[in-house]
Parts: C-alpha cells; structure tokens; sequence
C-alpha cells in the first residue's frame, strides 16, 4: 500500500520531471542548412593538407569534393579550402572531430537525402582517419566494439 508520504514524494518528483525540457521544446529545431554549413565549417577545418602523409593528395581531393557536396546542399558558397596545413596529430584530432560530428549531426536531418549525404561523408572521413593512424604506427581500429566491455565473472 501507498503511503501518503510516498505519494506526496511521486507527485514532487512528477511536477520537477514536468519542467523539464520545456525551454527546449519552444526552441525551433535547426534547419537542414544551418546542420549541412555547420558541417562544412568542421569539414573544412578537417581538409587542410596533411604534411607526411602519402596520400594528402588524395584526402585533399575528397575534402574539397566533401566541401563542395556539403556547400551545394546548404545552398551556399563555397569559400575553398583551409589555407593551413595540418600536421599527423592535428590532422588525427580534427578527422575523428569530423567523424563525430557527422554522426552527431544525423537525427538533426530531417531530409532523407541530407542523411545519405552526410552517412557518405562520414564514411569517407573514416577511411581517411585509418589512413592517418596508420601513418602515425596507431592501431587502424582501436576499439571494434566501442563501449562494450565483457567483465570477468
């Protein structure tokens, strides 16, 4: 049986649970162009030239191609690549940057096309991470299970 003290404990707790989030309910949700320029601002962050790596050229031409995509999509212009160079480790950090903020970026999309689009182009940041730890002596996947930890019983 339900105490009146219980009861009276459900309830608060019901009330504060109910305010929450109601700001953010009166918030318009971004629009798929204000997602798709915020990405290309992370991708062309991500697409500078890459000093010691083989294949820079190749990264270099599908960030440009990534840009431009992106761009096109937003419905707006495309300013060109980042004038800067990136070293290894800074290259490292701002494509898995990128990677996270593709996927992050997917249920902000509400254009079945704009998904596809940025699915495309987080797959390619992703081989081009691997090529990046592979050129630093890094593990190409570290972690096939991200998350997932098996304990000893």
């Amino acid at each position: 049986m339900l105490s009146r003290r219980g009861f009276l404990g459900a309830a608060g707790a019901l009330i504060v649970l109910g305010g929450c989030g109601v700001d953010e309910a009166r918030e318009e949700p971004p629009t798929d162009a204000d997602v798709l320029t915020g990405l290309l601002g992370v991708e062309r962050r991500a697409g500078a030239p890459v000093v010691g790596l083989p294949e820079a050229e190749l990264l270099a031409r599908q960030d440009a191609a990534h840009a431009q995509r992106l761009a096109a999509a937003a419905g707006v212009a495309d300013d060109g690549p980042a004038g800067t160079t990136l070293t290894l480790q800074d290259a490292f950090a701002r494509k898995q940057e990128a990677v996270f903020a593709y996927v992050q970026a997917l249920p902000r999309l509400a254009d079945a096309d704009h998904r596809l689009l940025v699915m495309q182009i987080a797959g390619s940041e992703a081989e081009q991470l691997v090529l990046i730890r592979a050129a630093l002596g890094e593990p190409l996947v570290p972690d096939a299970f991200a998350g997932f930890t098996v304990e000893d019983t």
